[in-house]
């Protein structure tokens, strides 16, 4: 099994000279099965270029039978699917997973942005099959992979997706901000709601270590560079690289890959502050492998470093 990045950016692609490195695409995620089997997790604007590869490589090999998955449906996870062209191939099928919606459908939802007010040709008209499955937490099996889910702590429904396949585990957590007791005051736990509000919060958290527990590889959450950055964006619904590094050791993650960077971080930017989680992790002797998702990148899950 490998991991491709072909989107790594949060919020709102920021294509331009200061992000040639890391990329400017939202997220999309290529994960490749020893089969040769595709996975994809999520569709921003990185599906473009994918779609591209693709008609490239597997397209001539036959029609695609792919299986999407969503970790939620704000626009930046969603709005690359209208430029992937493989969708416009009759003779393709893509099965689109994703969390229920307070909304309604997710069909509903994801397709929305295809219609005619914002695009000139609809889901239904595109030419390949697209069918939608509606998750909960819970686990599904899809071409030789186990897919089970987690909710994390996002504005809208959104889940966590640990994979395994190929004897190997790779888990995402991203768009998740940690749990915290709003019910406390300065750190103290002072008041029955407090307590309460504490036991619900550390059970909440130790979910999101069980999730990841033990993984080849984590894509984490690290919009955020410090915990004064990530309290000064409390609500927004996202993580910090404390957070994700603090996390993967405490649950015995083997390679990190930090995602979903900020749209305002340059590349010059991104390269001094994964210098200095690097040299916190040498300097602290934590047995993790760490580096930043950028475009392109990829990674070998069952031996060797990443490539790109």
């Amino acid at each position: 099994m490998y991991v491709k990045f072909w989107g790594v950016r949060g919020s709102i692609p920021t294509p331009g000279p200061k992000t040639v490195r890391y990329g400017g695409n939202t997220s999309c995620i290529e994960i490749r099965l020893d089969s040769g089997q595709l996975l994809i997790i999520d569709a921003g604007s990185g599906i473009r270029e994918l779609g591209n590869w693709l008609l490239a490589n597997d397209q001539k090999k036959g029609p695609l039978k792919t299986d999407i998955f969503l970790t939620h449906t704000h626009w930046d996870h969603i709005h690359g699917y209208p430029f992937f062209t493989p969708t416009y191939i009759k003779g393709n099928e893509f099965r689109i997973h994703g969390p229920v919606n307070y909304a309604g459908k997710l069909e509903k939802i994801f397709s929305a942005q295809m219609d005619y007010t914002y695009y000139p040709v609809k889901l239904e008209d595109a030419g390949a099959k697209v069918s939608f499955n509606e998750l909960k937490e819970g686990t599904i099996y899809v071409g030789g992979a186990k897919v089970t889910t987690c909710y994390l702590n996002h504005p809208i429904l959104c889940l966590g997706y640990r994979i395994e396949a190929d004897d190997c585990v790779v888990c995402t957590v991203y768009d998740h901000e940690p749990y915290v007791n709003i019910f406390s005051t300065d750190g103290r736990i002072d008041s029955d709601e407090a307590r309460e509000a504490q036991e619900a919060v550390d059970m909440a958290n130790a979910k999101i270590l069980r999730h990841i527990e033990n993984a080849d590889l984590v894509v984490y959450d690290a919009q955020y560079h410090s915990k004064e950055e990530l309290d000064s964006h409390r609500g927004w619904g996202h993580s910090s690289i404390e957070e994700a590094l603090a996390n993967s050791v405490a649950a015995r993650v083997k390679r990190l890959a930090v995602f979903h960077h900020d749209p305002t971080r340059s590349d010059e930017a991104l390269d001094a502050l994964h210098l200095a989680l690097r040299e916190r992790v040498q300097r602290e002797g934590l047995n993790l492998l760490t580096f930043p998702a950028k475009e392109g990148l990829a990674v070998p899950l069952k031996a060797g470093p990443p490539r790109g």
